[in-house]
């Protein structure tokens, strides 16, 4: 098998038949056009299929004069297999989301043309990057937008695939014009056991500062709410301080810095019943060294979802967080407003995890001998951690 990591941007993964299927942006590499396909039978091992189209599709490529797609969205409805994409140039509001059918996860698949579109003339958002997401009663939405407007939702009609109807939809998410209203891919997880919606965005640029942030709600619509309280339309509070960070960049000592995670999707395997955070990441600022990462997604009992310090290798095991476990010198990342956060080292994690409030799980993975920590302390700042493992 080809590991097929590199070159991954806005990832997606449909689960079918023990194959999970990965589809990304148009990023040529390698070097195609029309949303590229992978597949894994681990979610390690990935390799490169095919491309799902030839191109852009000639109505979407007439309005918005792409040469490439970007963030696809594929789910599947009763036997059919339903592919979301973007069509639009860098920073340009002249986008068109459309829709491709297909009766089997590689394709052939078939355009069926406009979901919707924008431009500076009839809309004042930005019609990219699809997610659908389903209510407590199944019904069907469709999230999306980007920098500009901001992040919008609309419902869907699950016969045609497209919306209900006319209009935009209602805006969820915005961010202030000072940071160029930096937010994009929108993804939207309802978790039952918490009877919340869960809205997941990136804020600031892909190239250096990407980061994950989330907000929650008791209605799919919204509104949505940080762990602070603050709503994610907020245009009060420095922008900055708006949604729960729960991944950003970050260097552990000794180790290659992580840049840029984010447009994130996320993806529960039916198999092992384990959520995980799919999304992208760079070697380098402003290269087009980006790449997959999927990472466990863990649920804290206080209902706020965290993430691992490390990607998804194998089987991973959690841990009582008892003293004799928690014991030993730590290093602690904290997703606090620095760019690009260095780990910290602490002697004594149970005064620290005292003192800050913290909520936290403890587990291991297949990495290396060591216990890991995901968190979020009272203030409302997410971390993660690992130590040695205890003889």
């Amino acid at each position: 098998m080809i590991f097929e990591k590199n070159g991954v941007h806005d990832p997606t993964i449909l689960q079918e038949n023990g194959i999970y299927y990965l589809y990304s942006t148009d990023t040529l590499q390698p070097e195609t056009r029309g949303v590229p396909i992978r597949t894994s039978k681990d979610l390690i091992h990935w390799k490169f299929e095919k491309a799902a189209l030839d191109g852009v599709p000639s109505k979407a490529k007439l309005w918005s004069g792409a040469t490439e797609l970007w963030a696809p969205e594929v789910i599947k409805v009763d036997d059919e297999y339903r592919m979301y994409y973007s069509a639009s140039t860098f920073g340009s509001t002249t986008s068109f989301i459309g829709l491709a059918v297909s009766d089997h996860p590689l394709g052939p698949w078939v355009d069926k043309g406009e979901v919707v579109k924008t431009n500076p003339q009839i809309a004042a958002h930005n019609a990219i990057d699809a997610n659908i997401c389903y209510d407590r009663k199944n019904n069907q939405w469709m999230v999306y937008g980007s920098f500009f407007g901001g992040i919008y939702i609309a419902e869907i009609d699950k016969v045609t695939g497209k919306f209900s109807n006319k209009g935009y939809g209602k805006q969820l998410a915005i961010r202030s014009q000072s940071v160029e209203g930096a937010i994009e891919g929108p993804f939207i997880k309802y978790n039952p056991d918490t009877d919340d919606y869960y809205l997941f965005v990136s804020f600031d640029s892909l190239n250096d500062f990407y980061n994950i942030r989330v907000g929650r709600s008791k209605s799919i619509d919204g509104p949505y709410i940080d762990f602070l309280g603050n709503e994610l339309t907020n245009l009060e509070l420095c922008p900055d301080k708006i949604g729960t960070k729960i991944l950003g960049g970050y260097q552990f000592s000794g180790e290659i810095p992580l840049y840029a995670p984010g447009h994130n999707s996320v993806f529960f395997d039916e198999g092992t019943k384990q959520d995980y955070l799919v999304h992208h990441a760079r070697k380098k600022q402003f290269s087009d060294e980006f790449f997959l990462q999927v990472r466990p997604l863990f649920w804290l009992s206080n209902g706020w979802p965290v993430t691992t310090p490390y990607e998804y290798t194998g089987r991973i095991e959690k841990v009582p967080a008892k003293l004799e476990h928690l014991q030993g010198a730590w290093e602690i990342v904290l997703f606090s407003q620095a760019d690009v956060q260095k780990s910290e080292g602490i002697a004594d994690i149970t005064m620290w995890l005292e003192k800050t409030e913290s909520t936290y799980i403890t587990y291991k993975q297949e990495v290396k001998k060591q216990l890991y920590i995901s968190g979020i302390t009272g203030s409302g700042i997410c971390f993660f951690g690992k130590k040695d493992e205890c003889k």
